[in-house]
């Protein structure tokens, strides 16, 4: 299996990330309330993620960009590391990229010497849910998010 991988994403690929995002209509319909983002949005989802302090990464598979992959080292709200987005390009879903991304994410965040991660899925969006529990994800606690209910899983490292 050739080696998957992950490669931060700037400025100057936005229209990459822009094409994986808009791949999951039924995740942009639950989070944005439409399912085609403009460039404004994805430039807005892009700055937002920098503003915090993530690491935004596109999800290579044989040196193309299957996914992108968002998370905090430290979130400032909890001071614990979140995974905030793992998305799979539609069209290269169910091959197992999302599995060996996961795999990979937690190797980069034992390394770093975390014991614990955590992660919100959107209310009603089953399939995500499915996907994390099916992982190890154990849900915690549910908050009402900027637009949405957001159910909150950790997962024991």
């Amino acid at each position: 299996m050739p080696l998957l991988d992950f490669q931060p994403v700037t400025s100057k690929h936005l229209e990459v990330f822009k094409e994986i995002v808009n791949s999951n209509n039924e995740y942009n319909l639950l989070s944005e309330g439409h399912a085609v983002l403009s460039d404004a949005e994805i430039l807005e989802m892009y700055e937002s993620s920098k503003r915090l302090g993530a690491v935004t990464c596109f999800v290579n598979y044989d040196g193309c960009p299957v996914g992108v992959i968002d998370y905090l080292i430290k979130n400032p709200s909890d001071n614990m590391p979140w995974l905030g987005l793992m998305m799979i390009h539609a069209q290269h879903q169910r091959k197992g990229y999302a599995i060996e991304a996961l795999k990979k994410y937690e190797c980069l965040m034992r390394n770093k010497g975390l014991k614990k991660v955590r992660l919100g899925v959107i209310k009603g969006n089953n399939r995500a849910l499915n996907f994390w529990i099916n992982r190890g994800f154990i849900f915690y606690h549910e908050k009402l998010g900027d637009k949405f209910m957001v159910m909150c899983f950790e997962k024991e490292l």
